[in-house]
């Protein structure tokens, strides 16, 4: 059963709609009982109606007047019945035509009932998908059916809304398709005003496409933002943003981050690595990584560095160890063969005098002073004619420099001899 006011279904024994509050008909026809106990009920009601005024009811079965013979009073009973039969019959017949009648009307009622319901499923579900335009066509098809019924009135109101928040959806599209990121803004919060408290299902896609604005509009900001960073960090703040949104421009945006990224890094560690600073290469390389974490060309960069700094180690450790070698044979030249003889030169005299003069080089790798020469004259048979020391001139010697001695042997008088140097002494600064 249903109520006329608001369709909503009730209980057989109830008297007032749980919905409206509205009283219900008081005489309740069963489709299921069929014209027989339609009649029936007719019945019942016309037979409950037919009461005269003082109150009596009029019996239809045969009754005696008191008394013990026939009189006009029986008479009078039988005319009583005959009269009333007619009667009797065309109440009957009344009952059931107002009984088939309420049926009629039961029915209709009840078609229409169901009709309103219908119409308001097929506008919902067609709102759901977007058709506003459709669902409110049907929506106003159930008022003219039922014009009280507050649930359709109700679906009509936020199906109206639900359009022109739709209307105003597309405005925000066309402005952030021209670029016109503030007036979006500006709408978008309007847009979200209007959907803020609002639970039905119908908004669900609203509220999705105001999300999409949000994430857009921050997109174009951060775009516009990023030409303005120069270091990682920056850039990593800016990354650790655009992760938390979704879609194709947070894809693209994160790529351009992440593009600044390595180029930063790249610049960075070639610098450091032209300097020979691999420490600090591998430090902005795993700086860069914290953000862009897998990144192939940062970990080939990476990787590049280790093999730069083992090659650069090597070689210094070949370095060192060249060095070291020539140190020592730098020393051992110091300590044993710091005096090179360039020339050493003798002319002889008249009176048997030999003179000796002798040139010298410092081919130590440091200053030299305190040289002596311990020098020889011999035969042309290698007898030892005359011997001497002479100091080289002048005291201090820079490596490289050159310095001379002279000395003078008599008693020599062969001219064909030959002055040697038999040993060389000096100190190193």
């Amino acid at each position: 059963m249903y109520c006329h006011q608001c369709i909503r279904s009730y209980a057989r024994d109830a008297r007032f709609c749980s919905q409206c509050g509205r009283r219900l008909h008081a005489i309740t026809i069963q489709a299921e009982q069929g014209d027989h106990g339609a009649v029936g009920l007719a019945e019942q009601e016309s037979a409950a109606s037919l009461e005269i005024a003082d109150g009596n009811r009029i019996d239809t079965k045969e009754t005696k007047l008191p008394g013990d013979v026939e009189t006009m009073g029986g008479t009078q009973a039988v005319q009583k019945r005959e009269t009333l039969g007619p009667v009797f019959f065309g109440l009957a017949a009344l009952a059931l035509v107002v009984a088939s009648g309420l049926f009629l009307f039961y029915k209709h009622e009840l078609k229409t009932n169901e009709d309103v319901l219908r119409l308001q499923v097929e506008a919902r579900a067609a709102a759901l998908g977007g058709q506003y335009d459709e669902a409110i066509a049907l929506l106003e098809q159930a008022i003219r059916a039922r014009p009280d019924f507050r649930a359709i009135i109700d679906d009509n109101e936020t199906v109206h809304h639900a359009a022109e928040l739709e209307r105003l959806s597309v405005e925000i599209r066309q402005r952030l398709d021209k670029g016109d990121a503030e007036v979006a803004l500006s709408e978008l919060e309007h847009l979200k005003s209007e959907l803020n408290g609002h639970k039905e299902p119908i908004y669900d896609k609203l509220k999705e496409k105001a999300d999409g604005f949000s994430m857009e509009l921050t997109l174009l900001e951060l775009a516009g933002d990023l030409t303005t960073l120069k270091t990682i960090e920056e850039h990593g703040e800016m990354l650790n943003v655009v992760n938390g949104l979704i879609g194709q421009e947070a894809e693209e945006l994160r790529a351009l981050i992440l593009d600044s990224i390595r180029k930063i890094t790249i610049a960075e560690t070639e610098y450091l690595l032209q300097r020979k600073n691999f420490s600090g290469a591998l430090s902005a390389c795993d700086k860069a990584l914290t953000w862009a974490k897998e990144d192939v060309e940062l970990l080939a960069l990476k990787e590049r560095v280790k093999q730069e700094k083992h090659a650069y180690e090597q070689a210094e450790q070949l370095r060192i160890q060249q060095a070291m070698e020539n140190a020592a044979e730098e020393d051992l030249i110091n300590q044993t063969d710091a005096i090179e003889v360039i020339s050493i030169d003798h002319s002889l005299d008249d009176f048997g005098d030999l003179s000796v003069v002798g040139k010298l080089r410092n081919k130590a790798t440091r200053p030299i002073y305190g040289v002596e020469i311990t020098y020889s004259v011999k035969s042309s048979t290698g007898e030892v004619l005359g011997s001497g020391t002479a100091s080289a001139t002048p005291e201090y010697i820079e490596p490289g420099e050159e310095m001379t001695f002279t000395a003078t042997v008599s008693g020599i008088y062969e001219g064909d001899v030959v002055a040697v140097i038999d040993n060389k002494t000096w100190y190193l600064d």
